[in-house]
């Protein structure tokens, strides 16, 4: 029983942690090339699926502290030192994931749909329809707009726009300004993630070295 324990616990581990510590390594590189191309719908379906399996394989990883559990039980380790600083860590892991990093990226998500208005789900601003009298009309109107001299002609050519009002192609970009919500939202996701997995890593080392334990390994 104790190696059918640690068997499943080692596999749900590989098969949930695995693919969430993966998407949301991914998801922050996506999302700059989503803000980067705000039209693109694939740069979008991109970031879904990678948040879908966060969220998905995050609750299929509860499994993995429940097999840890009973397979410590089993064992008889679980008073140890080691198995405590991973229980703490794995804690700390599941917190980072579930209050920090999926509701970051549902803001995300949220700014990437509204920055892509025909984007799948989006039907665009709707449009009333006109009766043929009605179109009928607007295109006379707008006929006699275009042949009527506007304030312009009479008043003689227009000013010339000033060249210190318009931006300089050419210029730096300025150091002092905040990048933008969804590159904030990027960059804050890349060190969560760097966190979660970091801590994942060292409950791994401690799994297999067990500093202190009586079990022989």
């Amino acid at each position: 029983m104790t190696k059918l324990l640690l068997s499943l616990h080692v596999l749900v581990a590989l098969l949930a942690i695995g693919p969430v510590a993966v998407a949301a390594s991914m998801f922050p590189a996506a999302l700059r090339n989503a803000h980067g191309a705000p039209g693109e719908t694939g740069a979008l379906a991109t970031l879904r699926t990678l948040h879908r399996v966060c969220r998905v394989y995050a609750a299929i990883g509860i499994a993995v502290p429940v097999f840890g559990f009973a397979t410590a039980s089993s064992l008889g380790v679980l008073s140890s030192g080691w198995l405590i600083a991973s229980i703490l860590l794995t804690a700390a892991a599941a917190a980072v994931l579930a209050l920090l990093i999926l509701p970051a990226q549902d803001r995300a998500l949220a700014i990437a749909r509204a920055a892509a208005p025909g984007s799948i789900g989006d039907p665009g601003p709707a449009v009333e329809p006109r009766s043929p009298v009605d179109a009928g009309l607007s295109s006379a109107a707008g006929q006699r707009a275009n042949s009527e001299p506007g304030p312009a002609a009479e008043t003689g050519p227009a000013a010339a726009p000033d060249p210190a009002a318009a931006p300089d192609p050419g210029a730096a970009p300025d150091p002092g300004a905040r990048p933008e919500p969804a590159l904030r939202i990027a960059i804050r996701l890349g060190m969560l993630t760097g966190v979660f997995n970091l801590l994942w890593a060292v409950v791994t080392v401690l799994m297999i070295i067990r500093p202190g334990s009586t079990t022989g390994a």
